[in-house]
This record gives structure tokens, C-alpha cells and sequence, in this order.
């Protein structure tokens, strides 16, 4: 089959979804399956297998609501789109411009609505989701949230790699438990250290992080809170170097940016905790899953995708979570070990690939459901 995904980012691989996609490219590749990825534009990318969507309308607003307006670049790539023998869609947004393709896989990365729930644009976004797992051929879900909110009664840390419903599929994320092993630390993170492994938005929660650790910062044995992840949201680094000064802790809050994929295996070994402080909109975090598979403790919020992973989970408030920084940093070697444990022989890609060469061995018979 030739194949192609649609996606916002690909090259250059800077976050989650990028290496998710990346990850399938191989995977389908190694099948014997013939893939383009198509992406919003970026100058420099010498891969002949990347492709460019591009929006007028994206370009009219210079990039901003890059991710909402990119999709409208779509219909005009119908007919290069119609020689693909299925399309795997990440994001529903996308998908509503390539439904009419008689094979698409949808693929959610977490929910997008459930930063004001009840507002309407949440109920607009949650419409679309509905809408494109009900007209897609088949449907790959990272998160028990997302089949949730979809309408599927499926409880949290579901059995992964199943079959929940008629050609809908719970895909946990999963780690390369090779490249993703206990190992030399990074010489740049300062130690002790807990590890925010986290671009700069809002909904990622760092400032969280900030005011929980401020909490328990003195109990924790000099440890800095180091942030690796590139600016993001206009304004938010700003206010979180603001926010950890106010505190107290502006010295030992650390702001390290954005490390190479290649480099973060170090970055993890360099951790005594990893925090992943999200408010909303994630599935099964792939940085929990990479520090878990490095044997470094991992501590999250207990919100959307998080709720299925190993993880030491909190409520999302800064009193909560203090909580469970304090109580894991005292059982962290332990903690580790068994969340390393569990990690390698669950969420490793051996797992992830069987999962996914079963699915395309389907593509051909499946038809949306009723």
C-alpha cells in the first residue's frame, strides 16, 4: 500500500507527536509500505518524503492558530491525496477535510477541549472529534480520555492494544525502551535535579510545577527544578521565571531549553524525579513514558491521558502535587524501578509495531462504522 500521513508537525522533530509520527513512518516503511508525511511548512527540510501543506489563510493570519487554520490548505491536495491508498490522520480536525477517502485512520494525541469545558468552543472541538471517530475507517486512540469523551465506556489504564469497539483501537504511546535506558547523565543538568521535560504552554502546566515545588523545595535536598522544552506560548516564560521569583525559589528553578531527541536519554538519567505537570490536553505522555523507561521516578497530574500510565499521580493543584513530589523524592529509587519495570514490558515498541502492522493488515476490508 502507498500510505501518507497528515499531521500539523513532523520535521523537525521537536515534541511528542513528531516523534509519533516519525516512529510510524518506520514502522510502515519496515512493513513494506510506501509513505509521504504531509506537514505545515518549514524551511530546511531536506527529507524527500515530507510534504507541504499549505493554507492562505495560515499565511494571512502570519502563524497564528497555525494548528486550526493549516487543515484548509487540504482540499487543495485532493487529487494527490486520492492516489494514497489510506490516509492516517493525526488530529480530527484534520480528518474533516479528508473524509471523503474511501481509507483513513484517525489518530487522537489527547483531547482539546477540555481546557473550558462546557464552553462553546469546546463543544465545537468535541464535535469535530465526534464526527471524525464516527466517519473514519478505522481509529487509533493513546488515551482512554479521548474514547471517554467520545462516548465509549472505557475506564482508565484500559487493557492497551485492544480493540474497544468495531475498528476502534486503544494505541498507548510507547518508547523505544532501547535508545530510552538507563545511562550516562547529561554533564549540563545541574544536580540533584527534578526534571520538567516540558515546551512552554499554558496547558503544560510549568507554572504548576513552579508553585509545587515551592512547596517542598526546602525538604528536597538542595534539588533545582529544571525546565527542558523550547519557548512556546507568547509571554508564558516569562511569567513562569516571574512566578518562581515571587516564590522564592527563582535560583532554583532553572529554565535549561530545549535538548536535542537524541540527547534527552541523558537528560532523564540526570533526574532524580520527572515531573509532567499538565492542566489538560494530553494523552499518554511520551516524556513520562521515556523517563520511566530511563528508571527515573516519574510524578504527573492525574488528569486525561495520565490517568492510564504508572505514573505517581496527583490532582492538579500546587498543594497536591508539593505532596507528591515530597513523598516521592523520599522513595525514588524504588519508585523507578518498578515504574521502569513496568514501562519496558508494556509500553515498549514491539508492542506498539504488532499493534499497528495488525491494524494496516486491515485497512483494506474496514469501512467506517455504522
Amino acid at each position: 500500500m502507498d500510505l501518507a500521513q497528515i499531521t500539523y508537525s513532523y520535521k523537525p522533530i521537536t515534541g511528542g507527536a513528531d516523534v509519533y509520527a516519525q516512529l510510524l513512518r518506520g514502522v510502515c516503511e519496515d512493513a513494506g509500505h510506501p509513505m509521504h508525511v504531509y506537514q505545515r511548512p518549514r524551511s530546511g527540510i531536506a527529507d524527500p518524503g515530507v510534504r507541504l501543506i499549505r493554507s492562505r489563510i495560515s499565511r494571512l493570519l502570519g502563524g497564528r492558530g497555525e494548528f486550526w487554520t493549516l487543515p484548509l490548505g487540504l482540499p487543495g491536495l485532493r487529487d494527490e491525496l486520492s492516489r494514497y491508498d489510506a490516509l492516517i490522520v493525526h488530529y480530527p480536525n484534520y480528518h474533516r477535510f479528508v473524509e471523503w477517502h474511501p481509507a483513513t485512520i484517525l489518530i487522537s494525541h489527547g483531547v482539546f477541549w477540555d481546557d473550558r469545558p462546557g464552553a462553546l468552543r469546546s463543544r465545537i472541538k468535541r464535535n469535530l472529534a465526534r464526527r471524525a471517530y464516527e466517519r473514519a475507517s478505522l481509529v487509533v486512540a493513546n488515551d482512554t480520555f479521548f474514547l471517554r469523551e467520545v462516548g465509549r465506556d472505557v475506564a482508565p489504564g484500559a487493557e492497551p492494544f485492544s480493540e474497544v469497539a468495531p475498528g476502534r483501537f486503544f494505541f498507548p504511546n510507547c518508547v523505544d525502551t532501547v535508545q530510552f535506558s538507563r545511562g550516562e547523565p547529561h554533564p549540563g543538568i545541574p544536580r540533584p535535579a527534578i526534571l520538567v521535560p516540558r515546551n512552554l504552554y499554558h496547558n503544560r502546566g510549568v507554572h504548576l510545577a513552579i508553585a509545587a515545588f515551592a512547596r517542598c523545595a526546602g525538604e528536597l535536598e538542595g534539588a533545582k527544578l529544571v525546565v527542558v522544552g523550547a519557548e512556546g506560548q507568547p509571554g508564558y516564560l516569562n511569567r513562569c521565571r516571574g512566578l518562581a521569583t515571587e516564590l522564592g525559589v527563582g535560583q532554583e528553578v532553572v529554565f535549561f531549553g530545549p535538548a536535542p531527541w537524541e540527547q534527552m536519554p541523558a537528560v532523564y538519567a540526570a533526574g532524580d524525579l520527572t515531573l509532567i505537570p499538565t492542566l489538560c490536553g494530553e494523552g499518554t505522555s511520551l516524556s513520562a513514558l521515556e523517563s520511566m523507561a530511563c528508571g527515573t521516578a516519574t510524578v504527573t497530574t492525574d488528569v486525561a491521558g495520565l490517568a492510564d500510565l504508572p505514573t505517581v499521580q496527583s490532582a492538579p493543584t500546587a498543594e497536591a502535587l508539593g505532596a507528591a513530589l515530597r513523598q516521592a523524592w523520599q522513595d525514588r529509587a524504588e519508585i523507578g524501578r518498578r515504574q521502569e519495570q513496568i514501562t519496558r514490558s508494556i509500553y515498549n515498541l514491539d508492542n506498539w509495531k504488532r499493534a499497528w502492522i495488525g491494524l494496516l493488515q486491515r485497512v483494506g476490508g474496514e469501512h467506517p462504522a455504522d
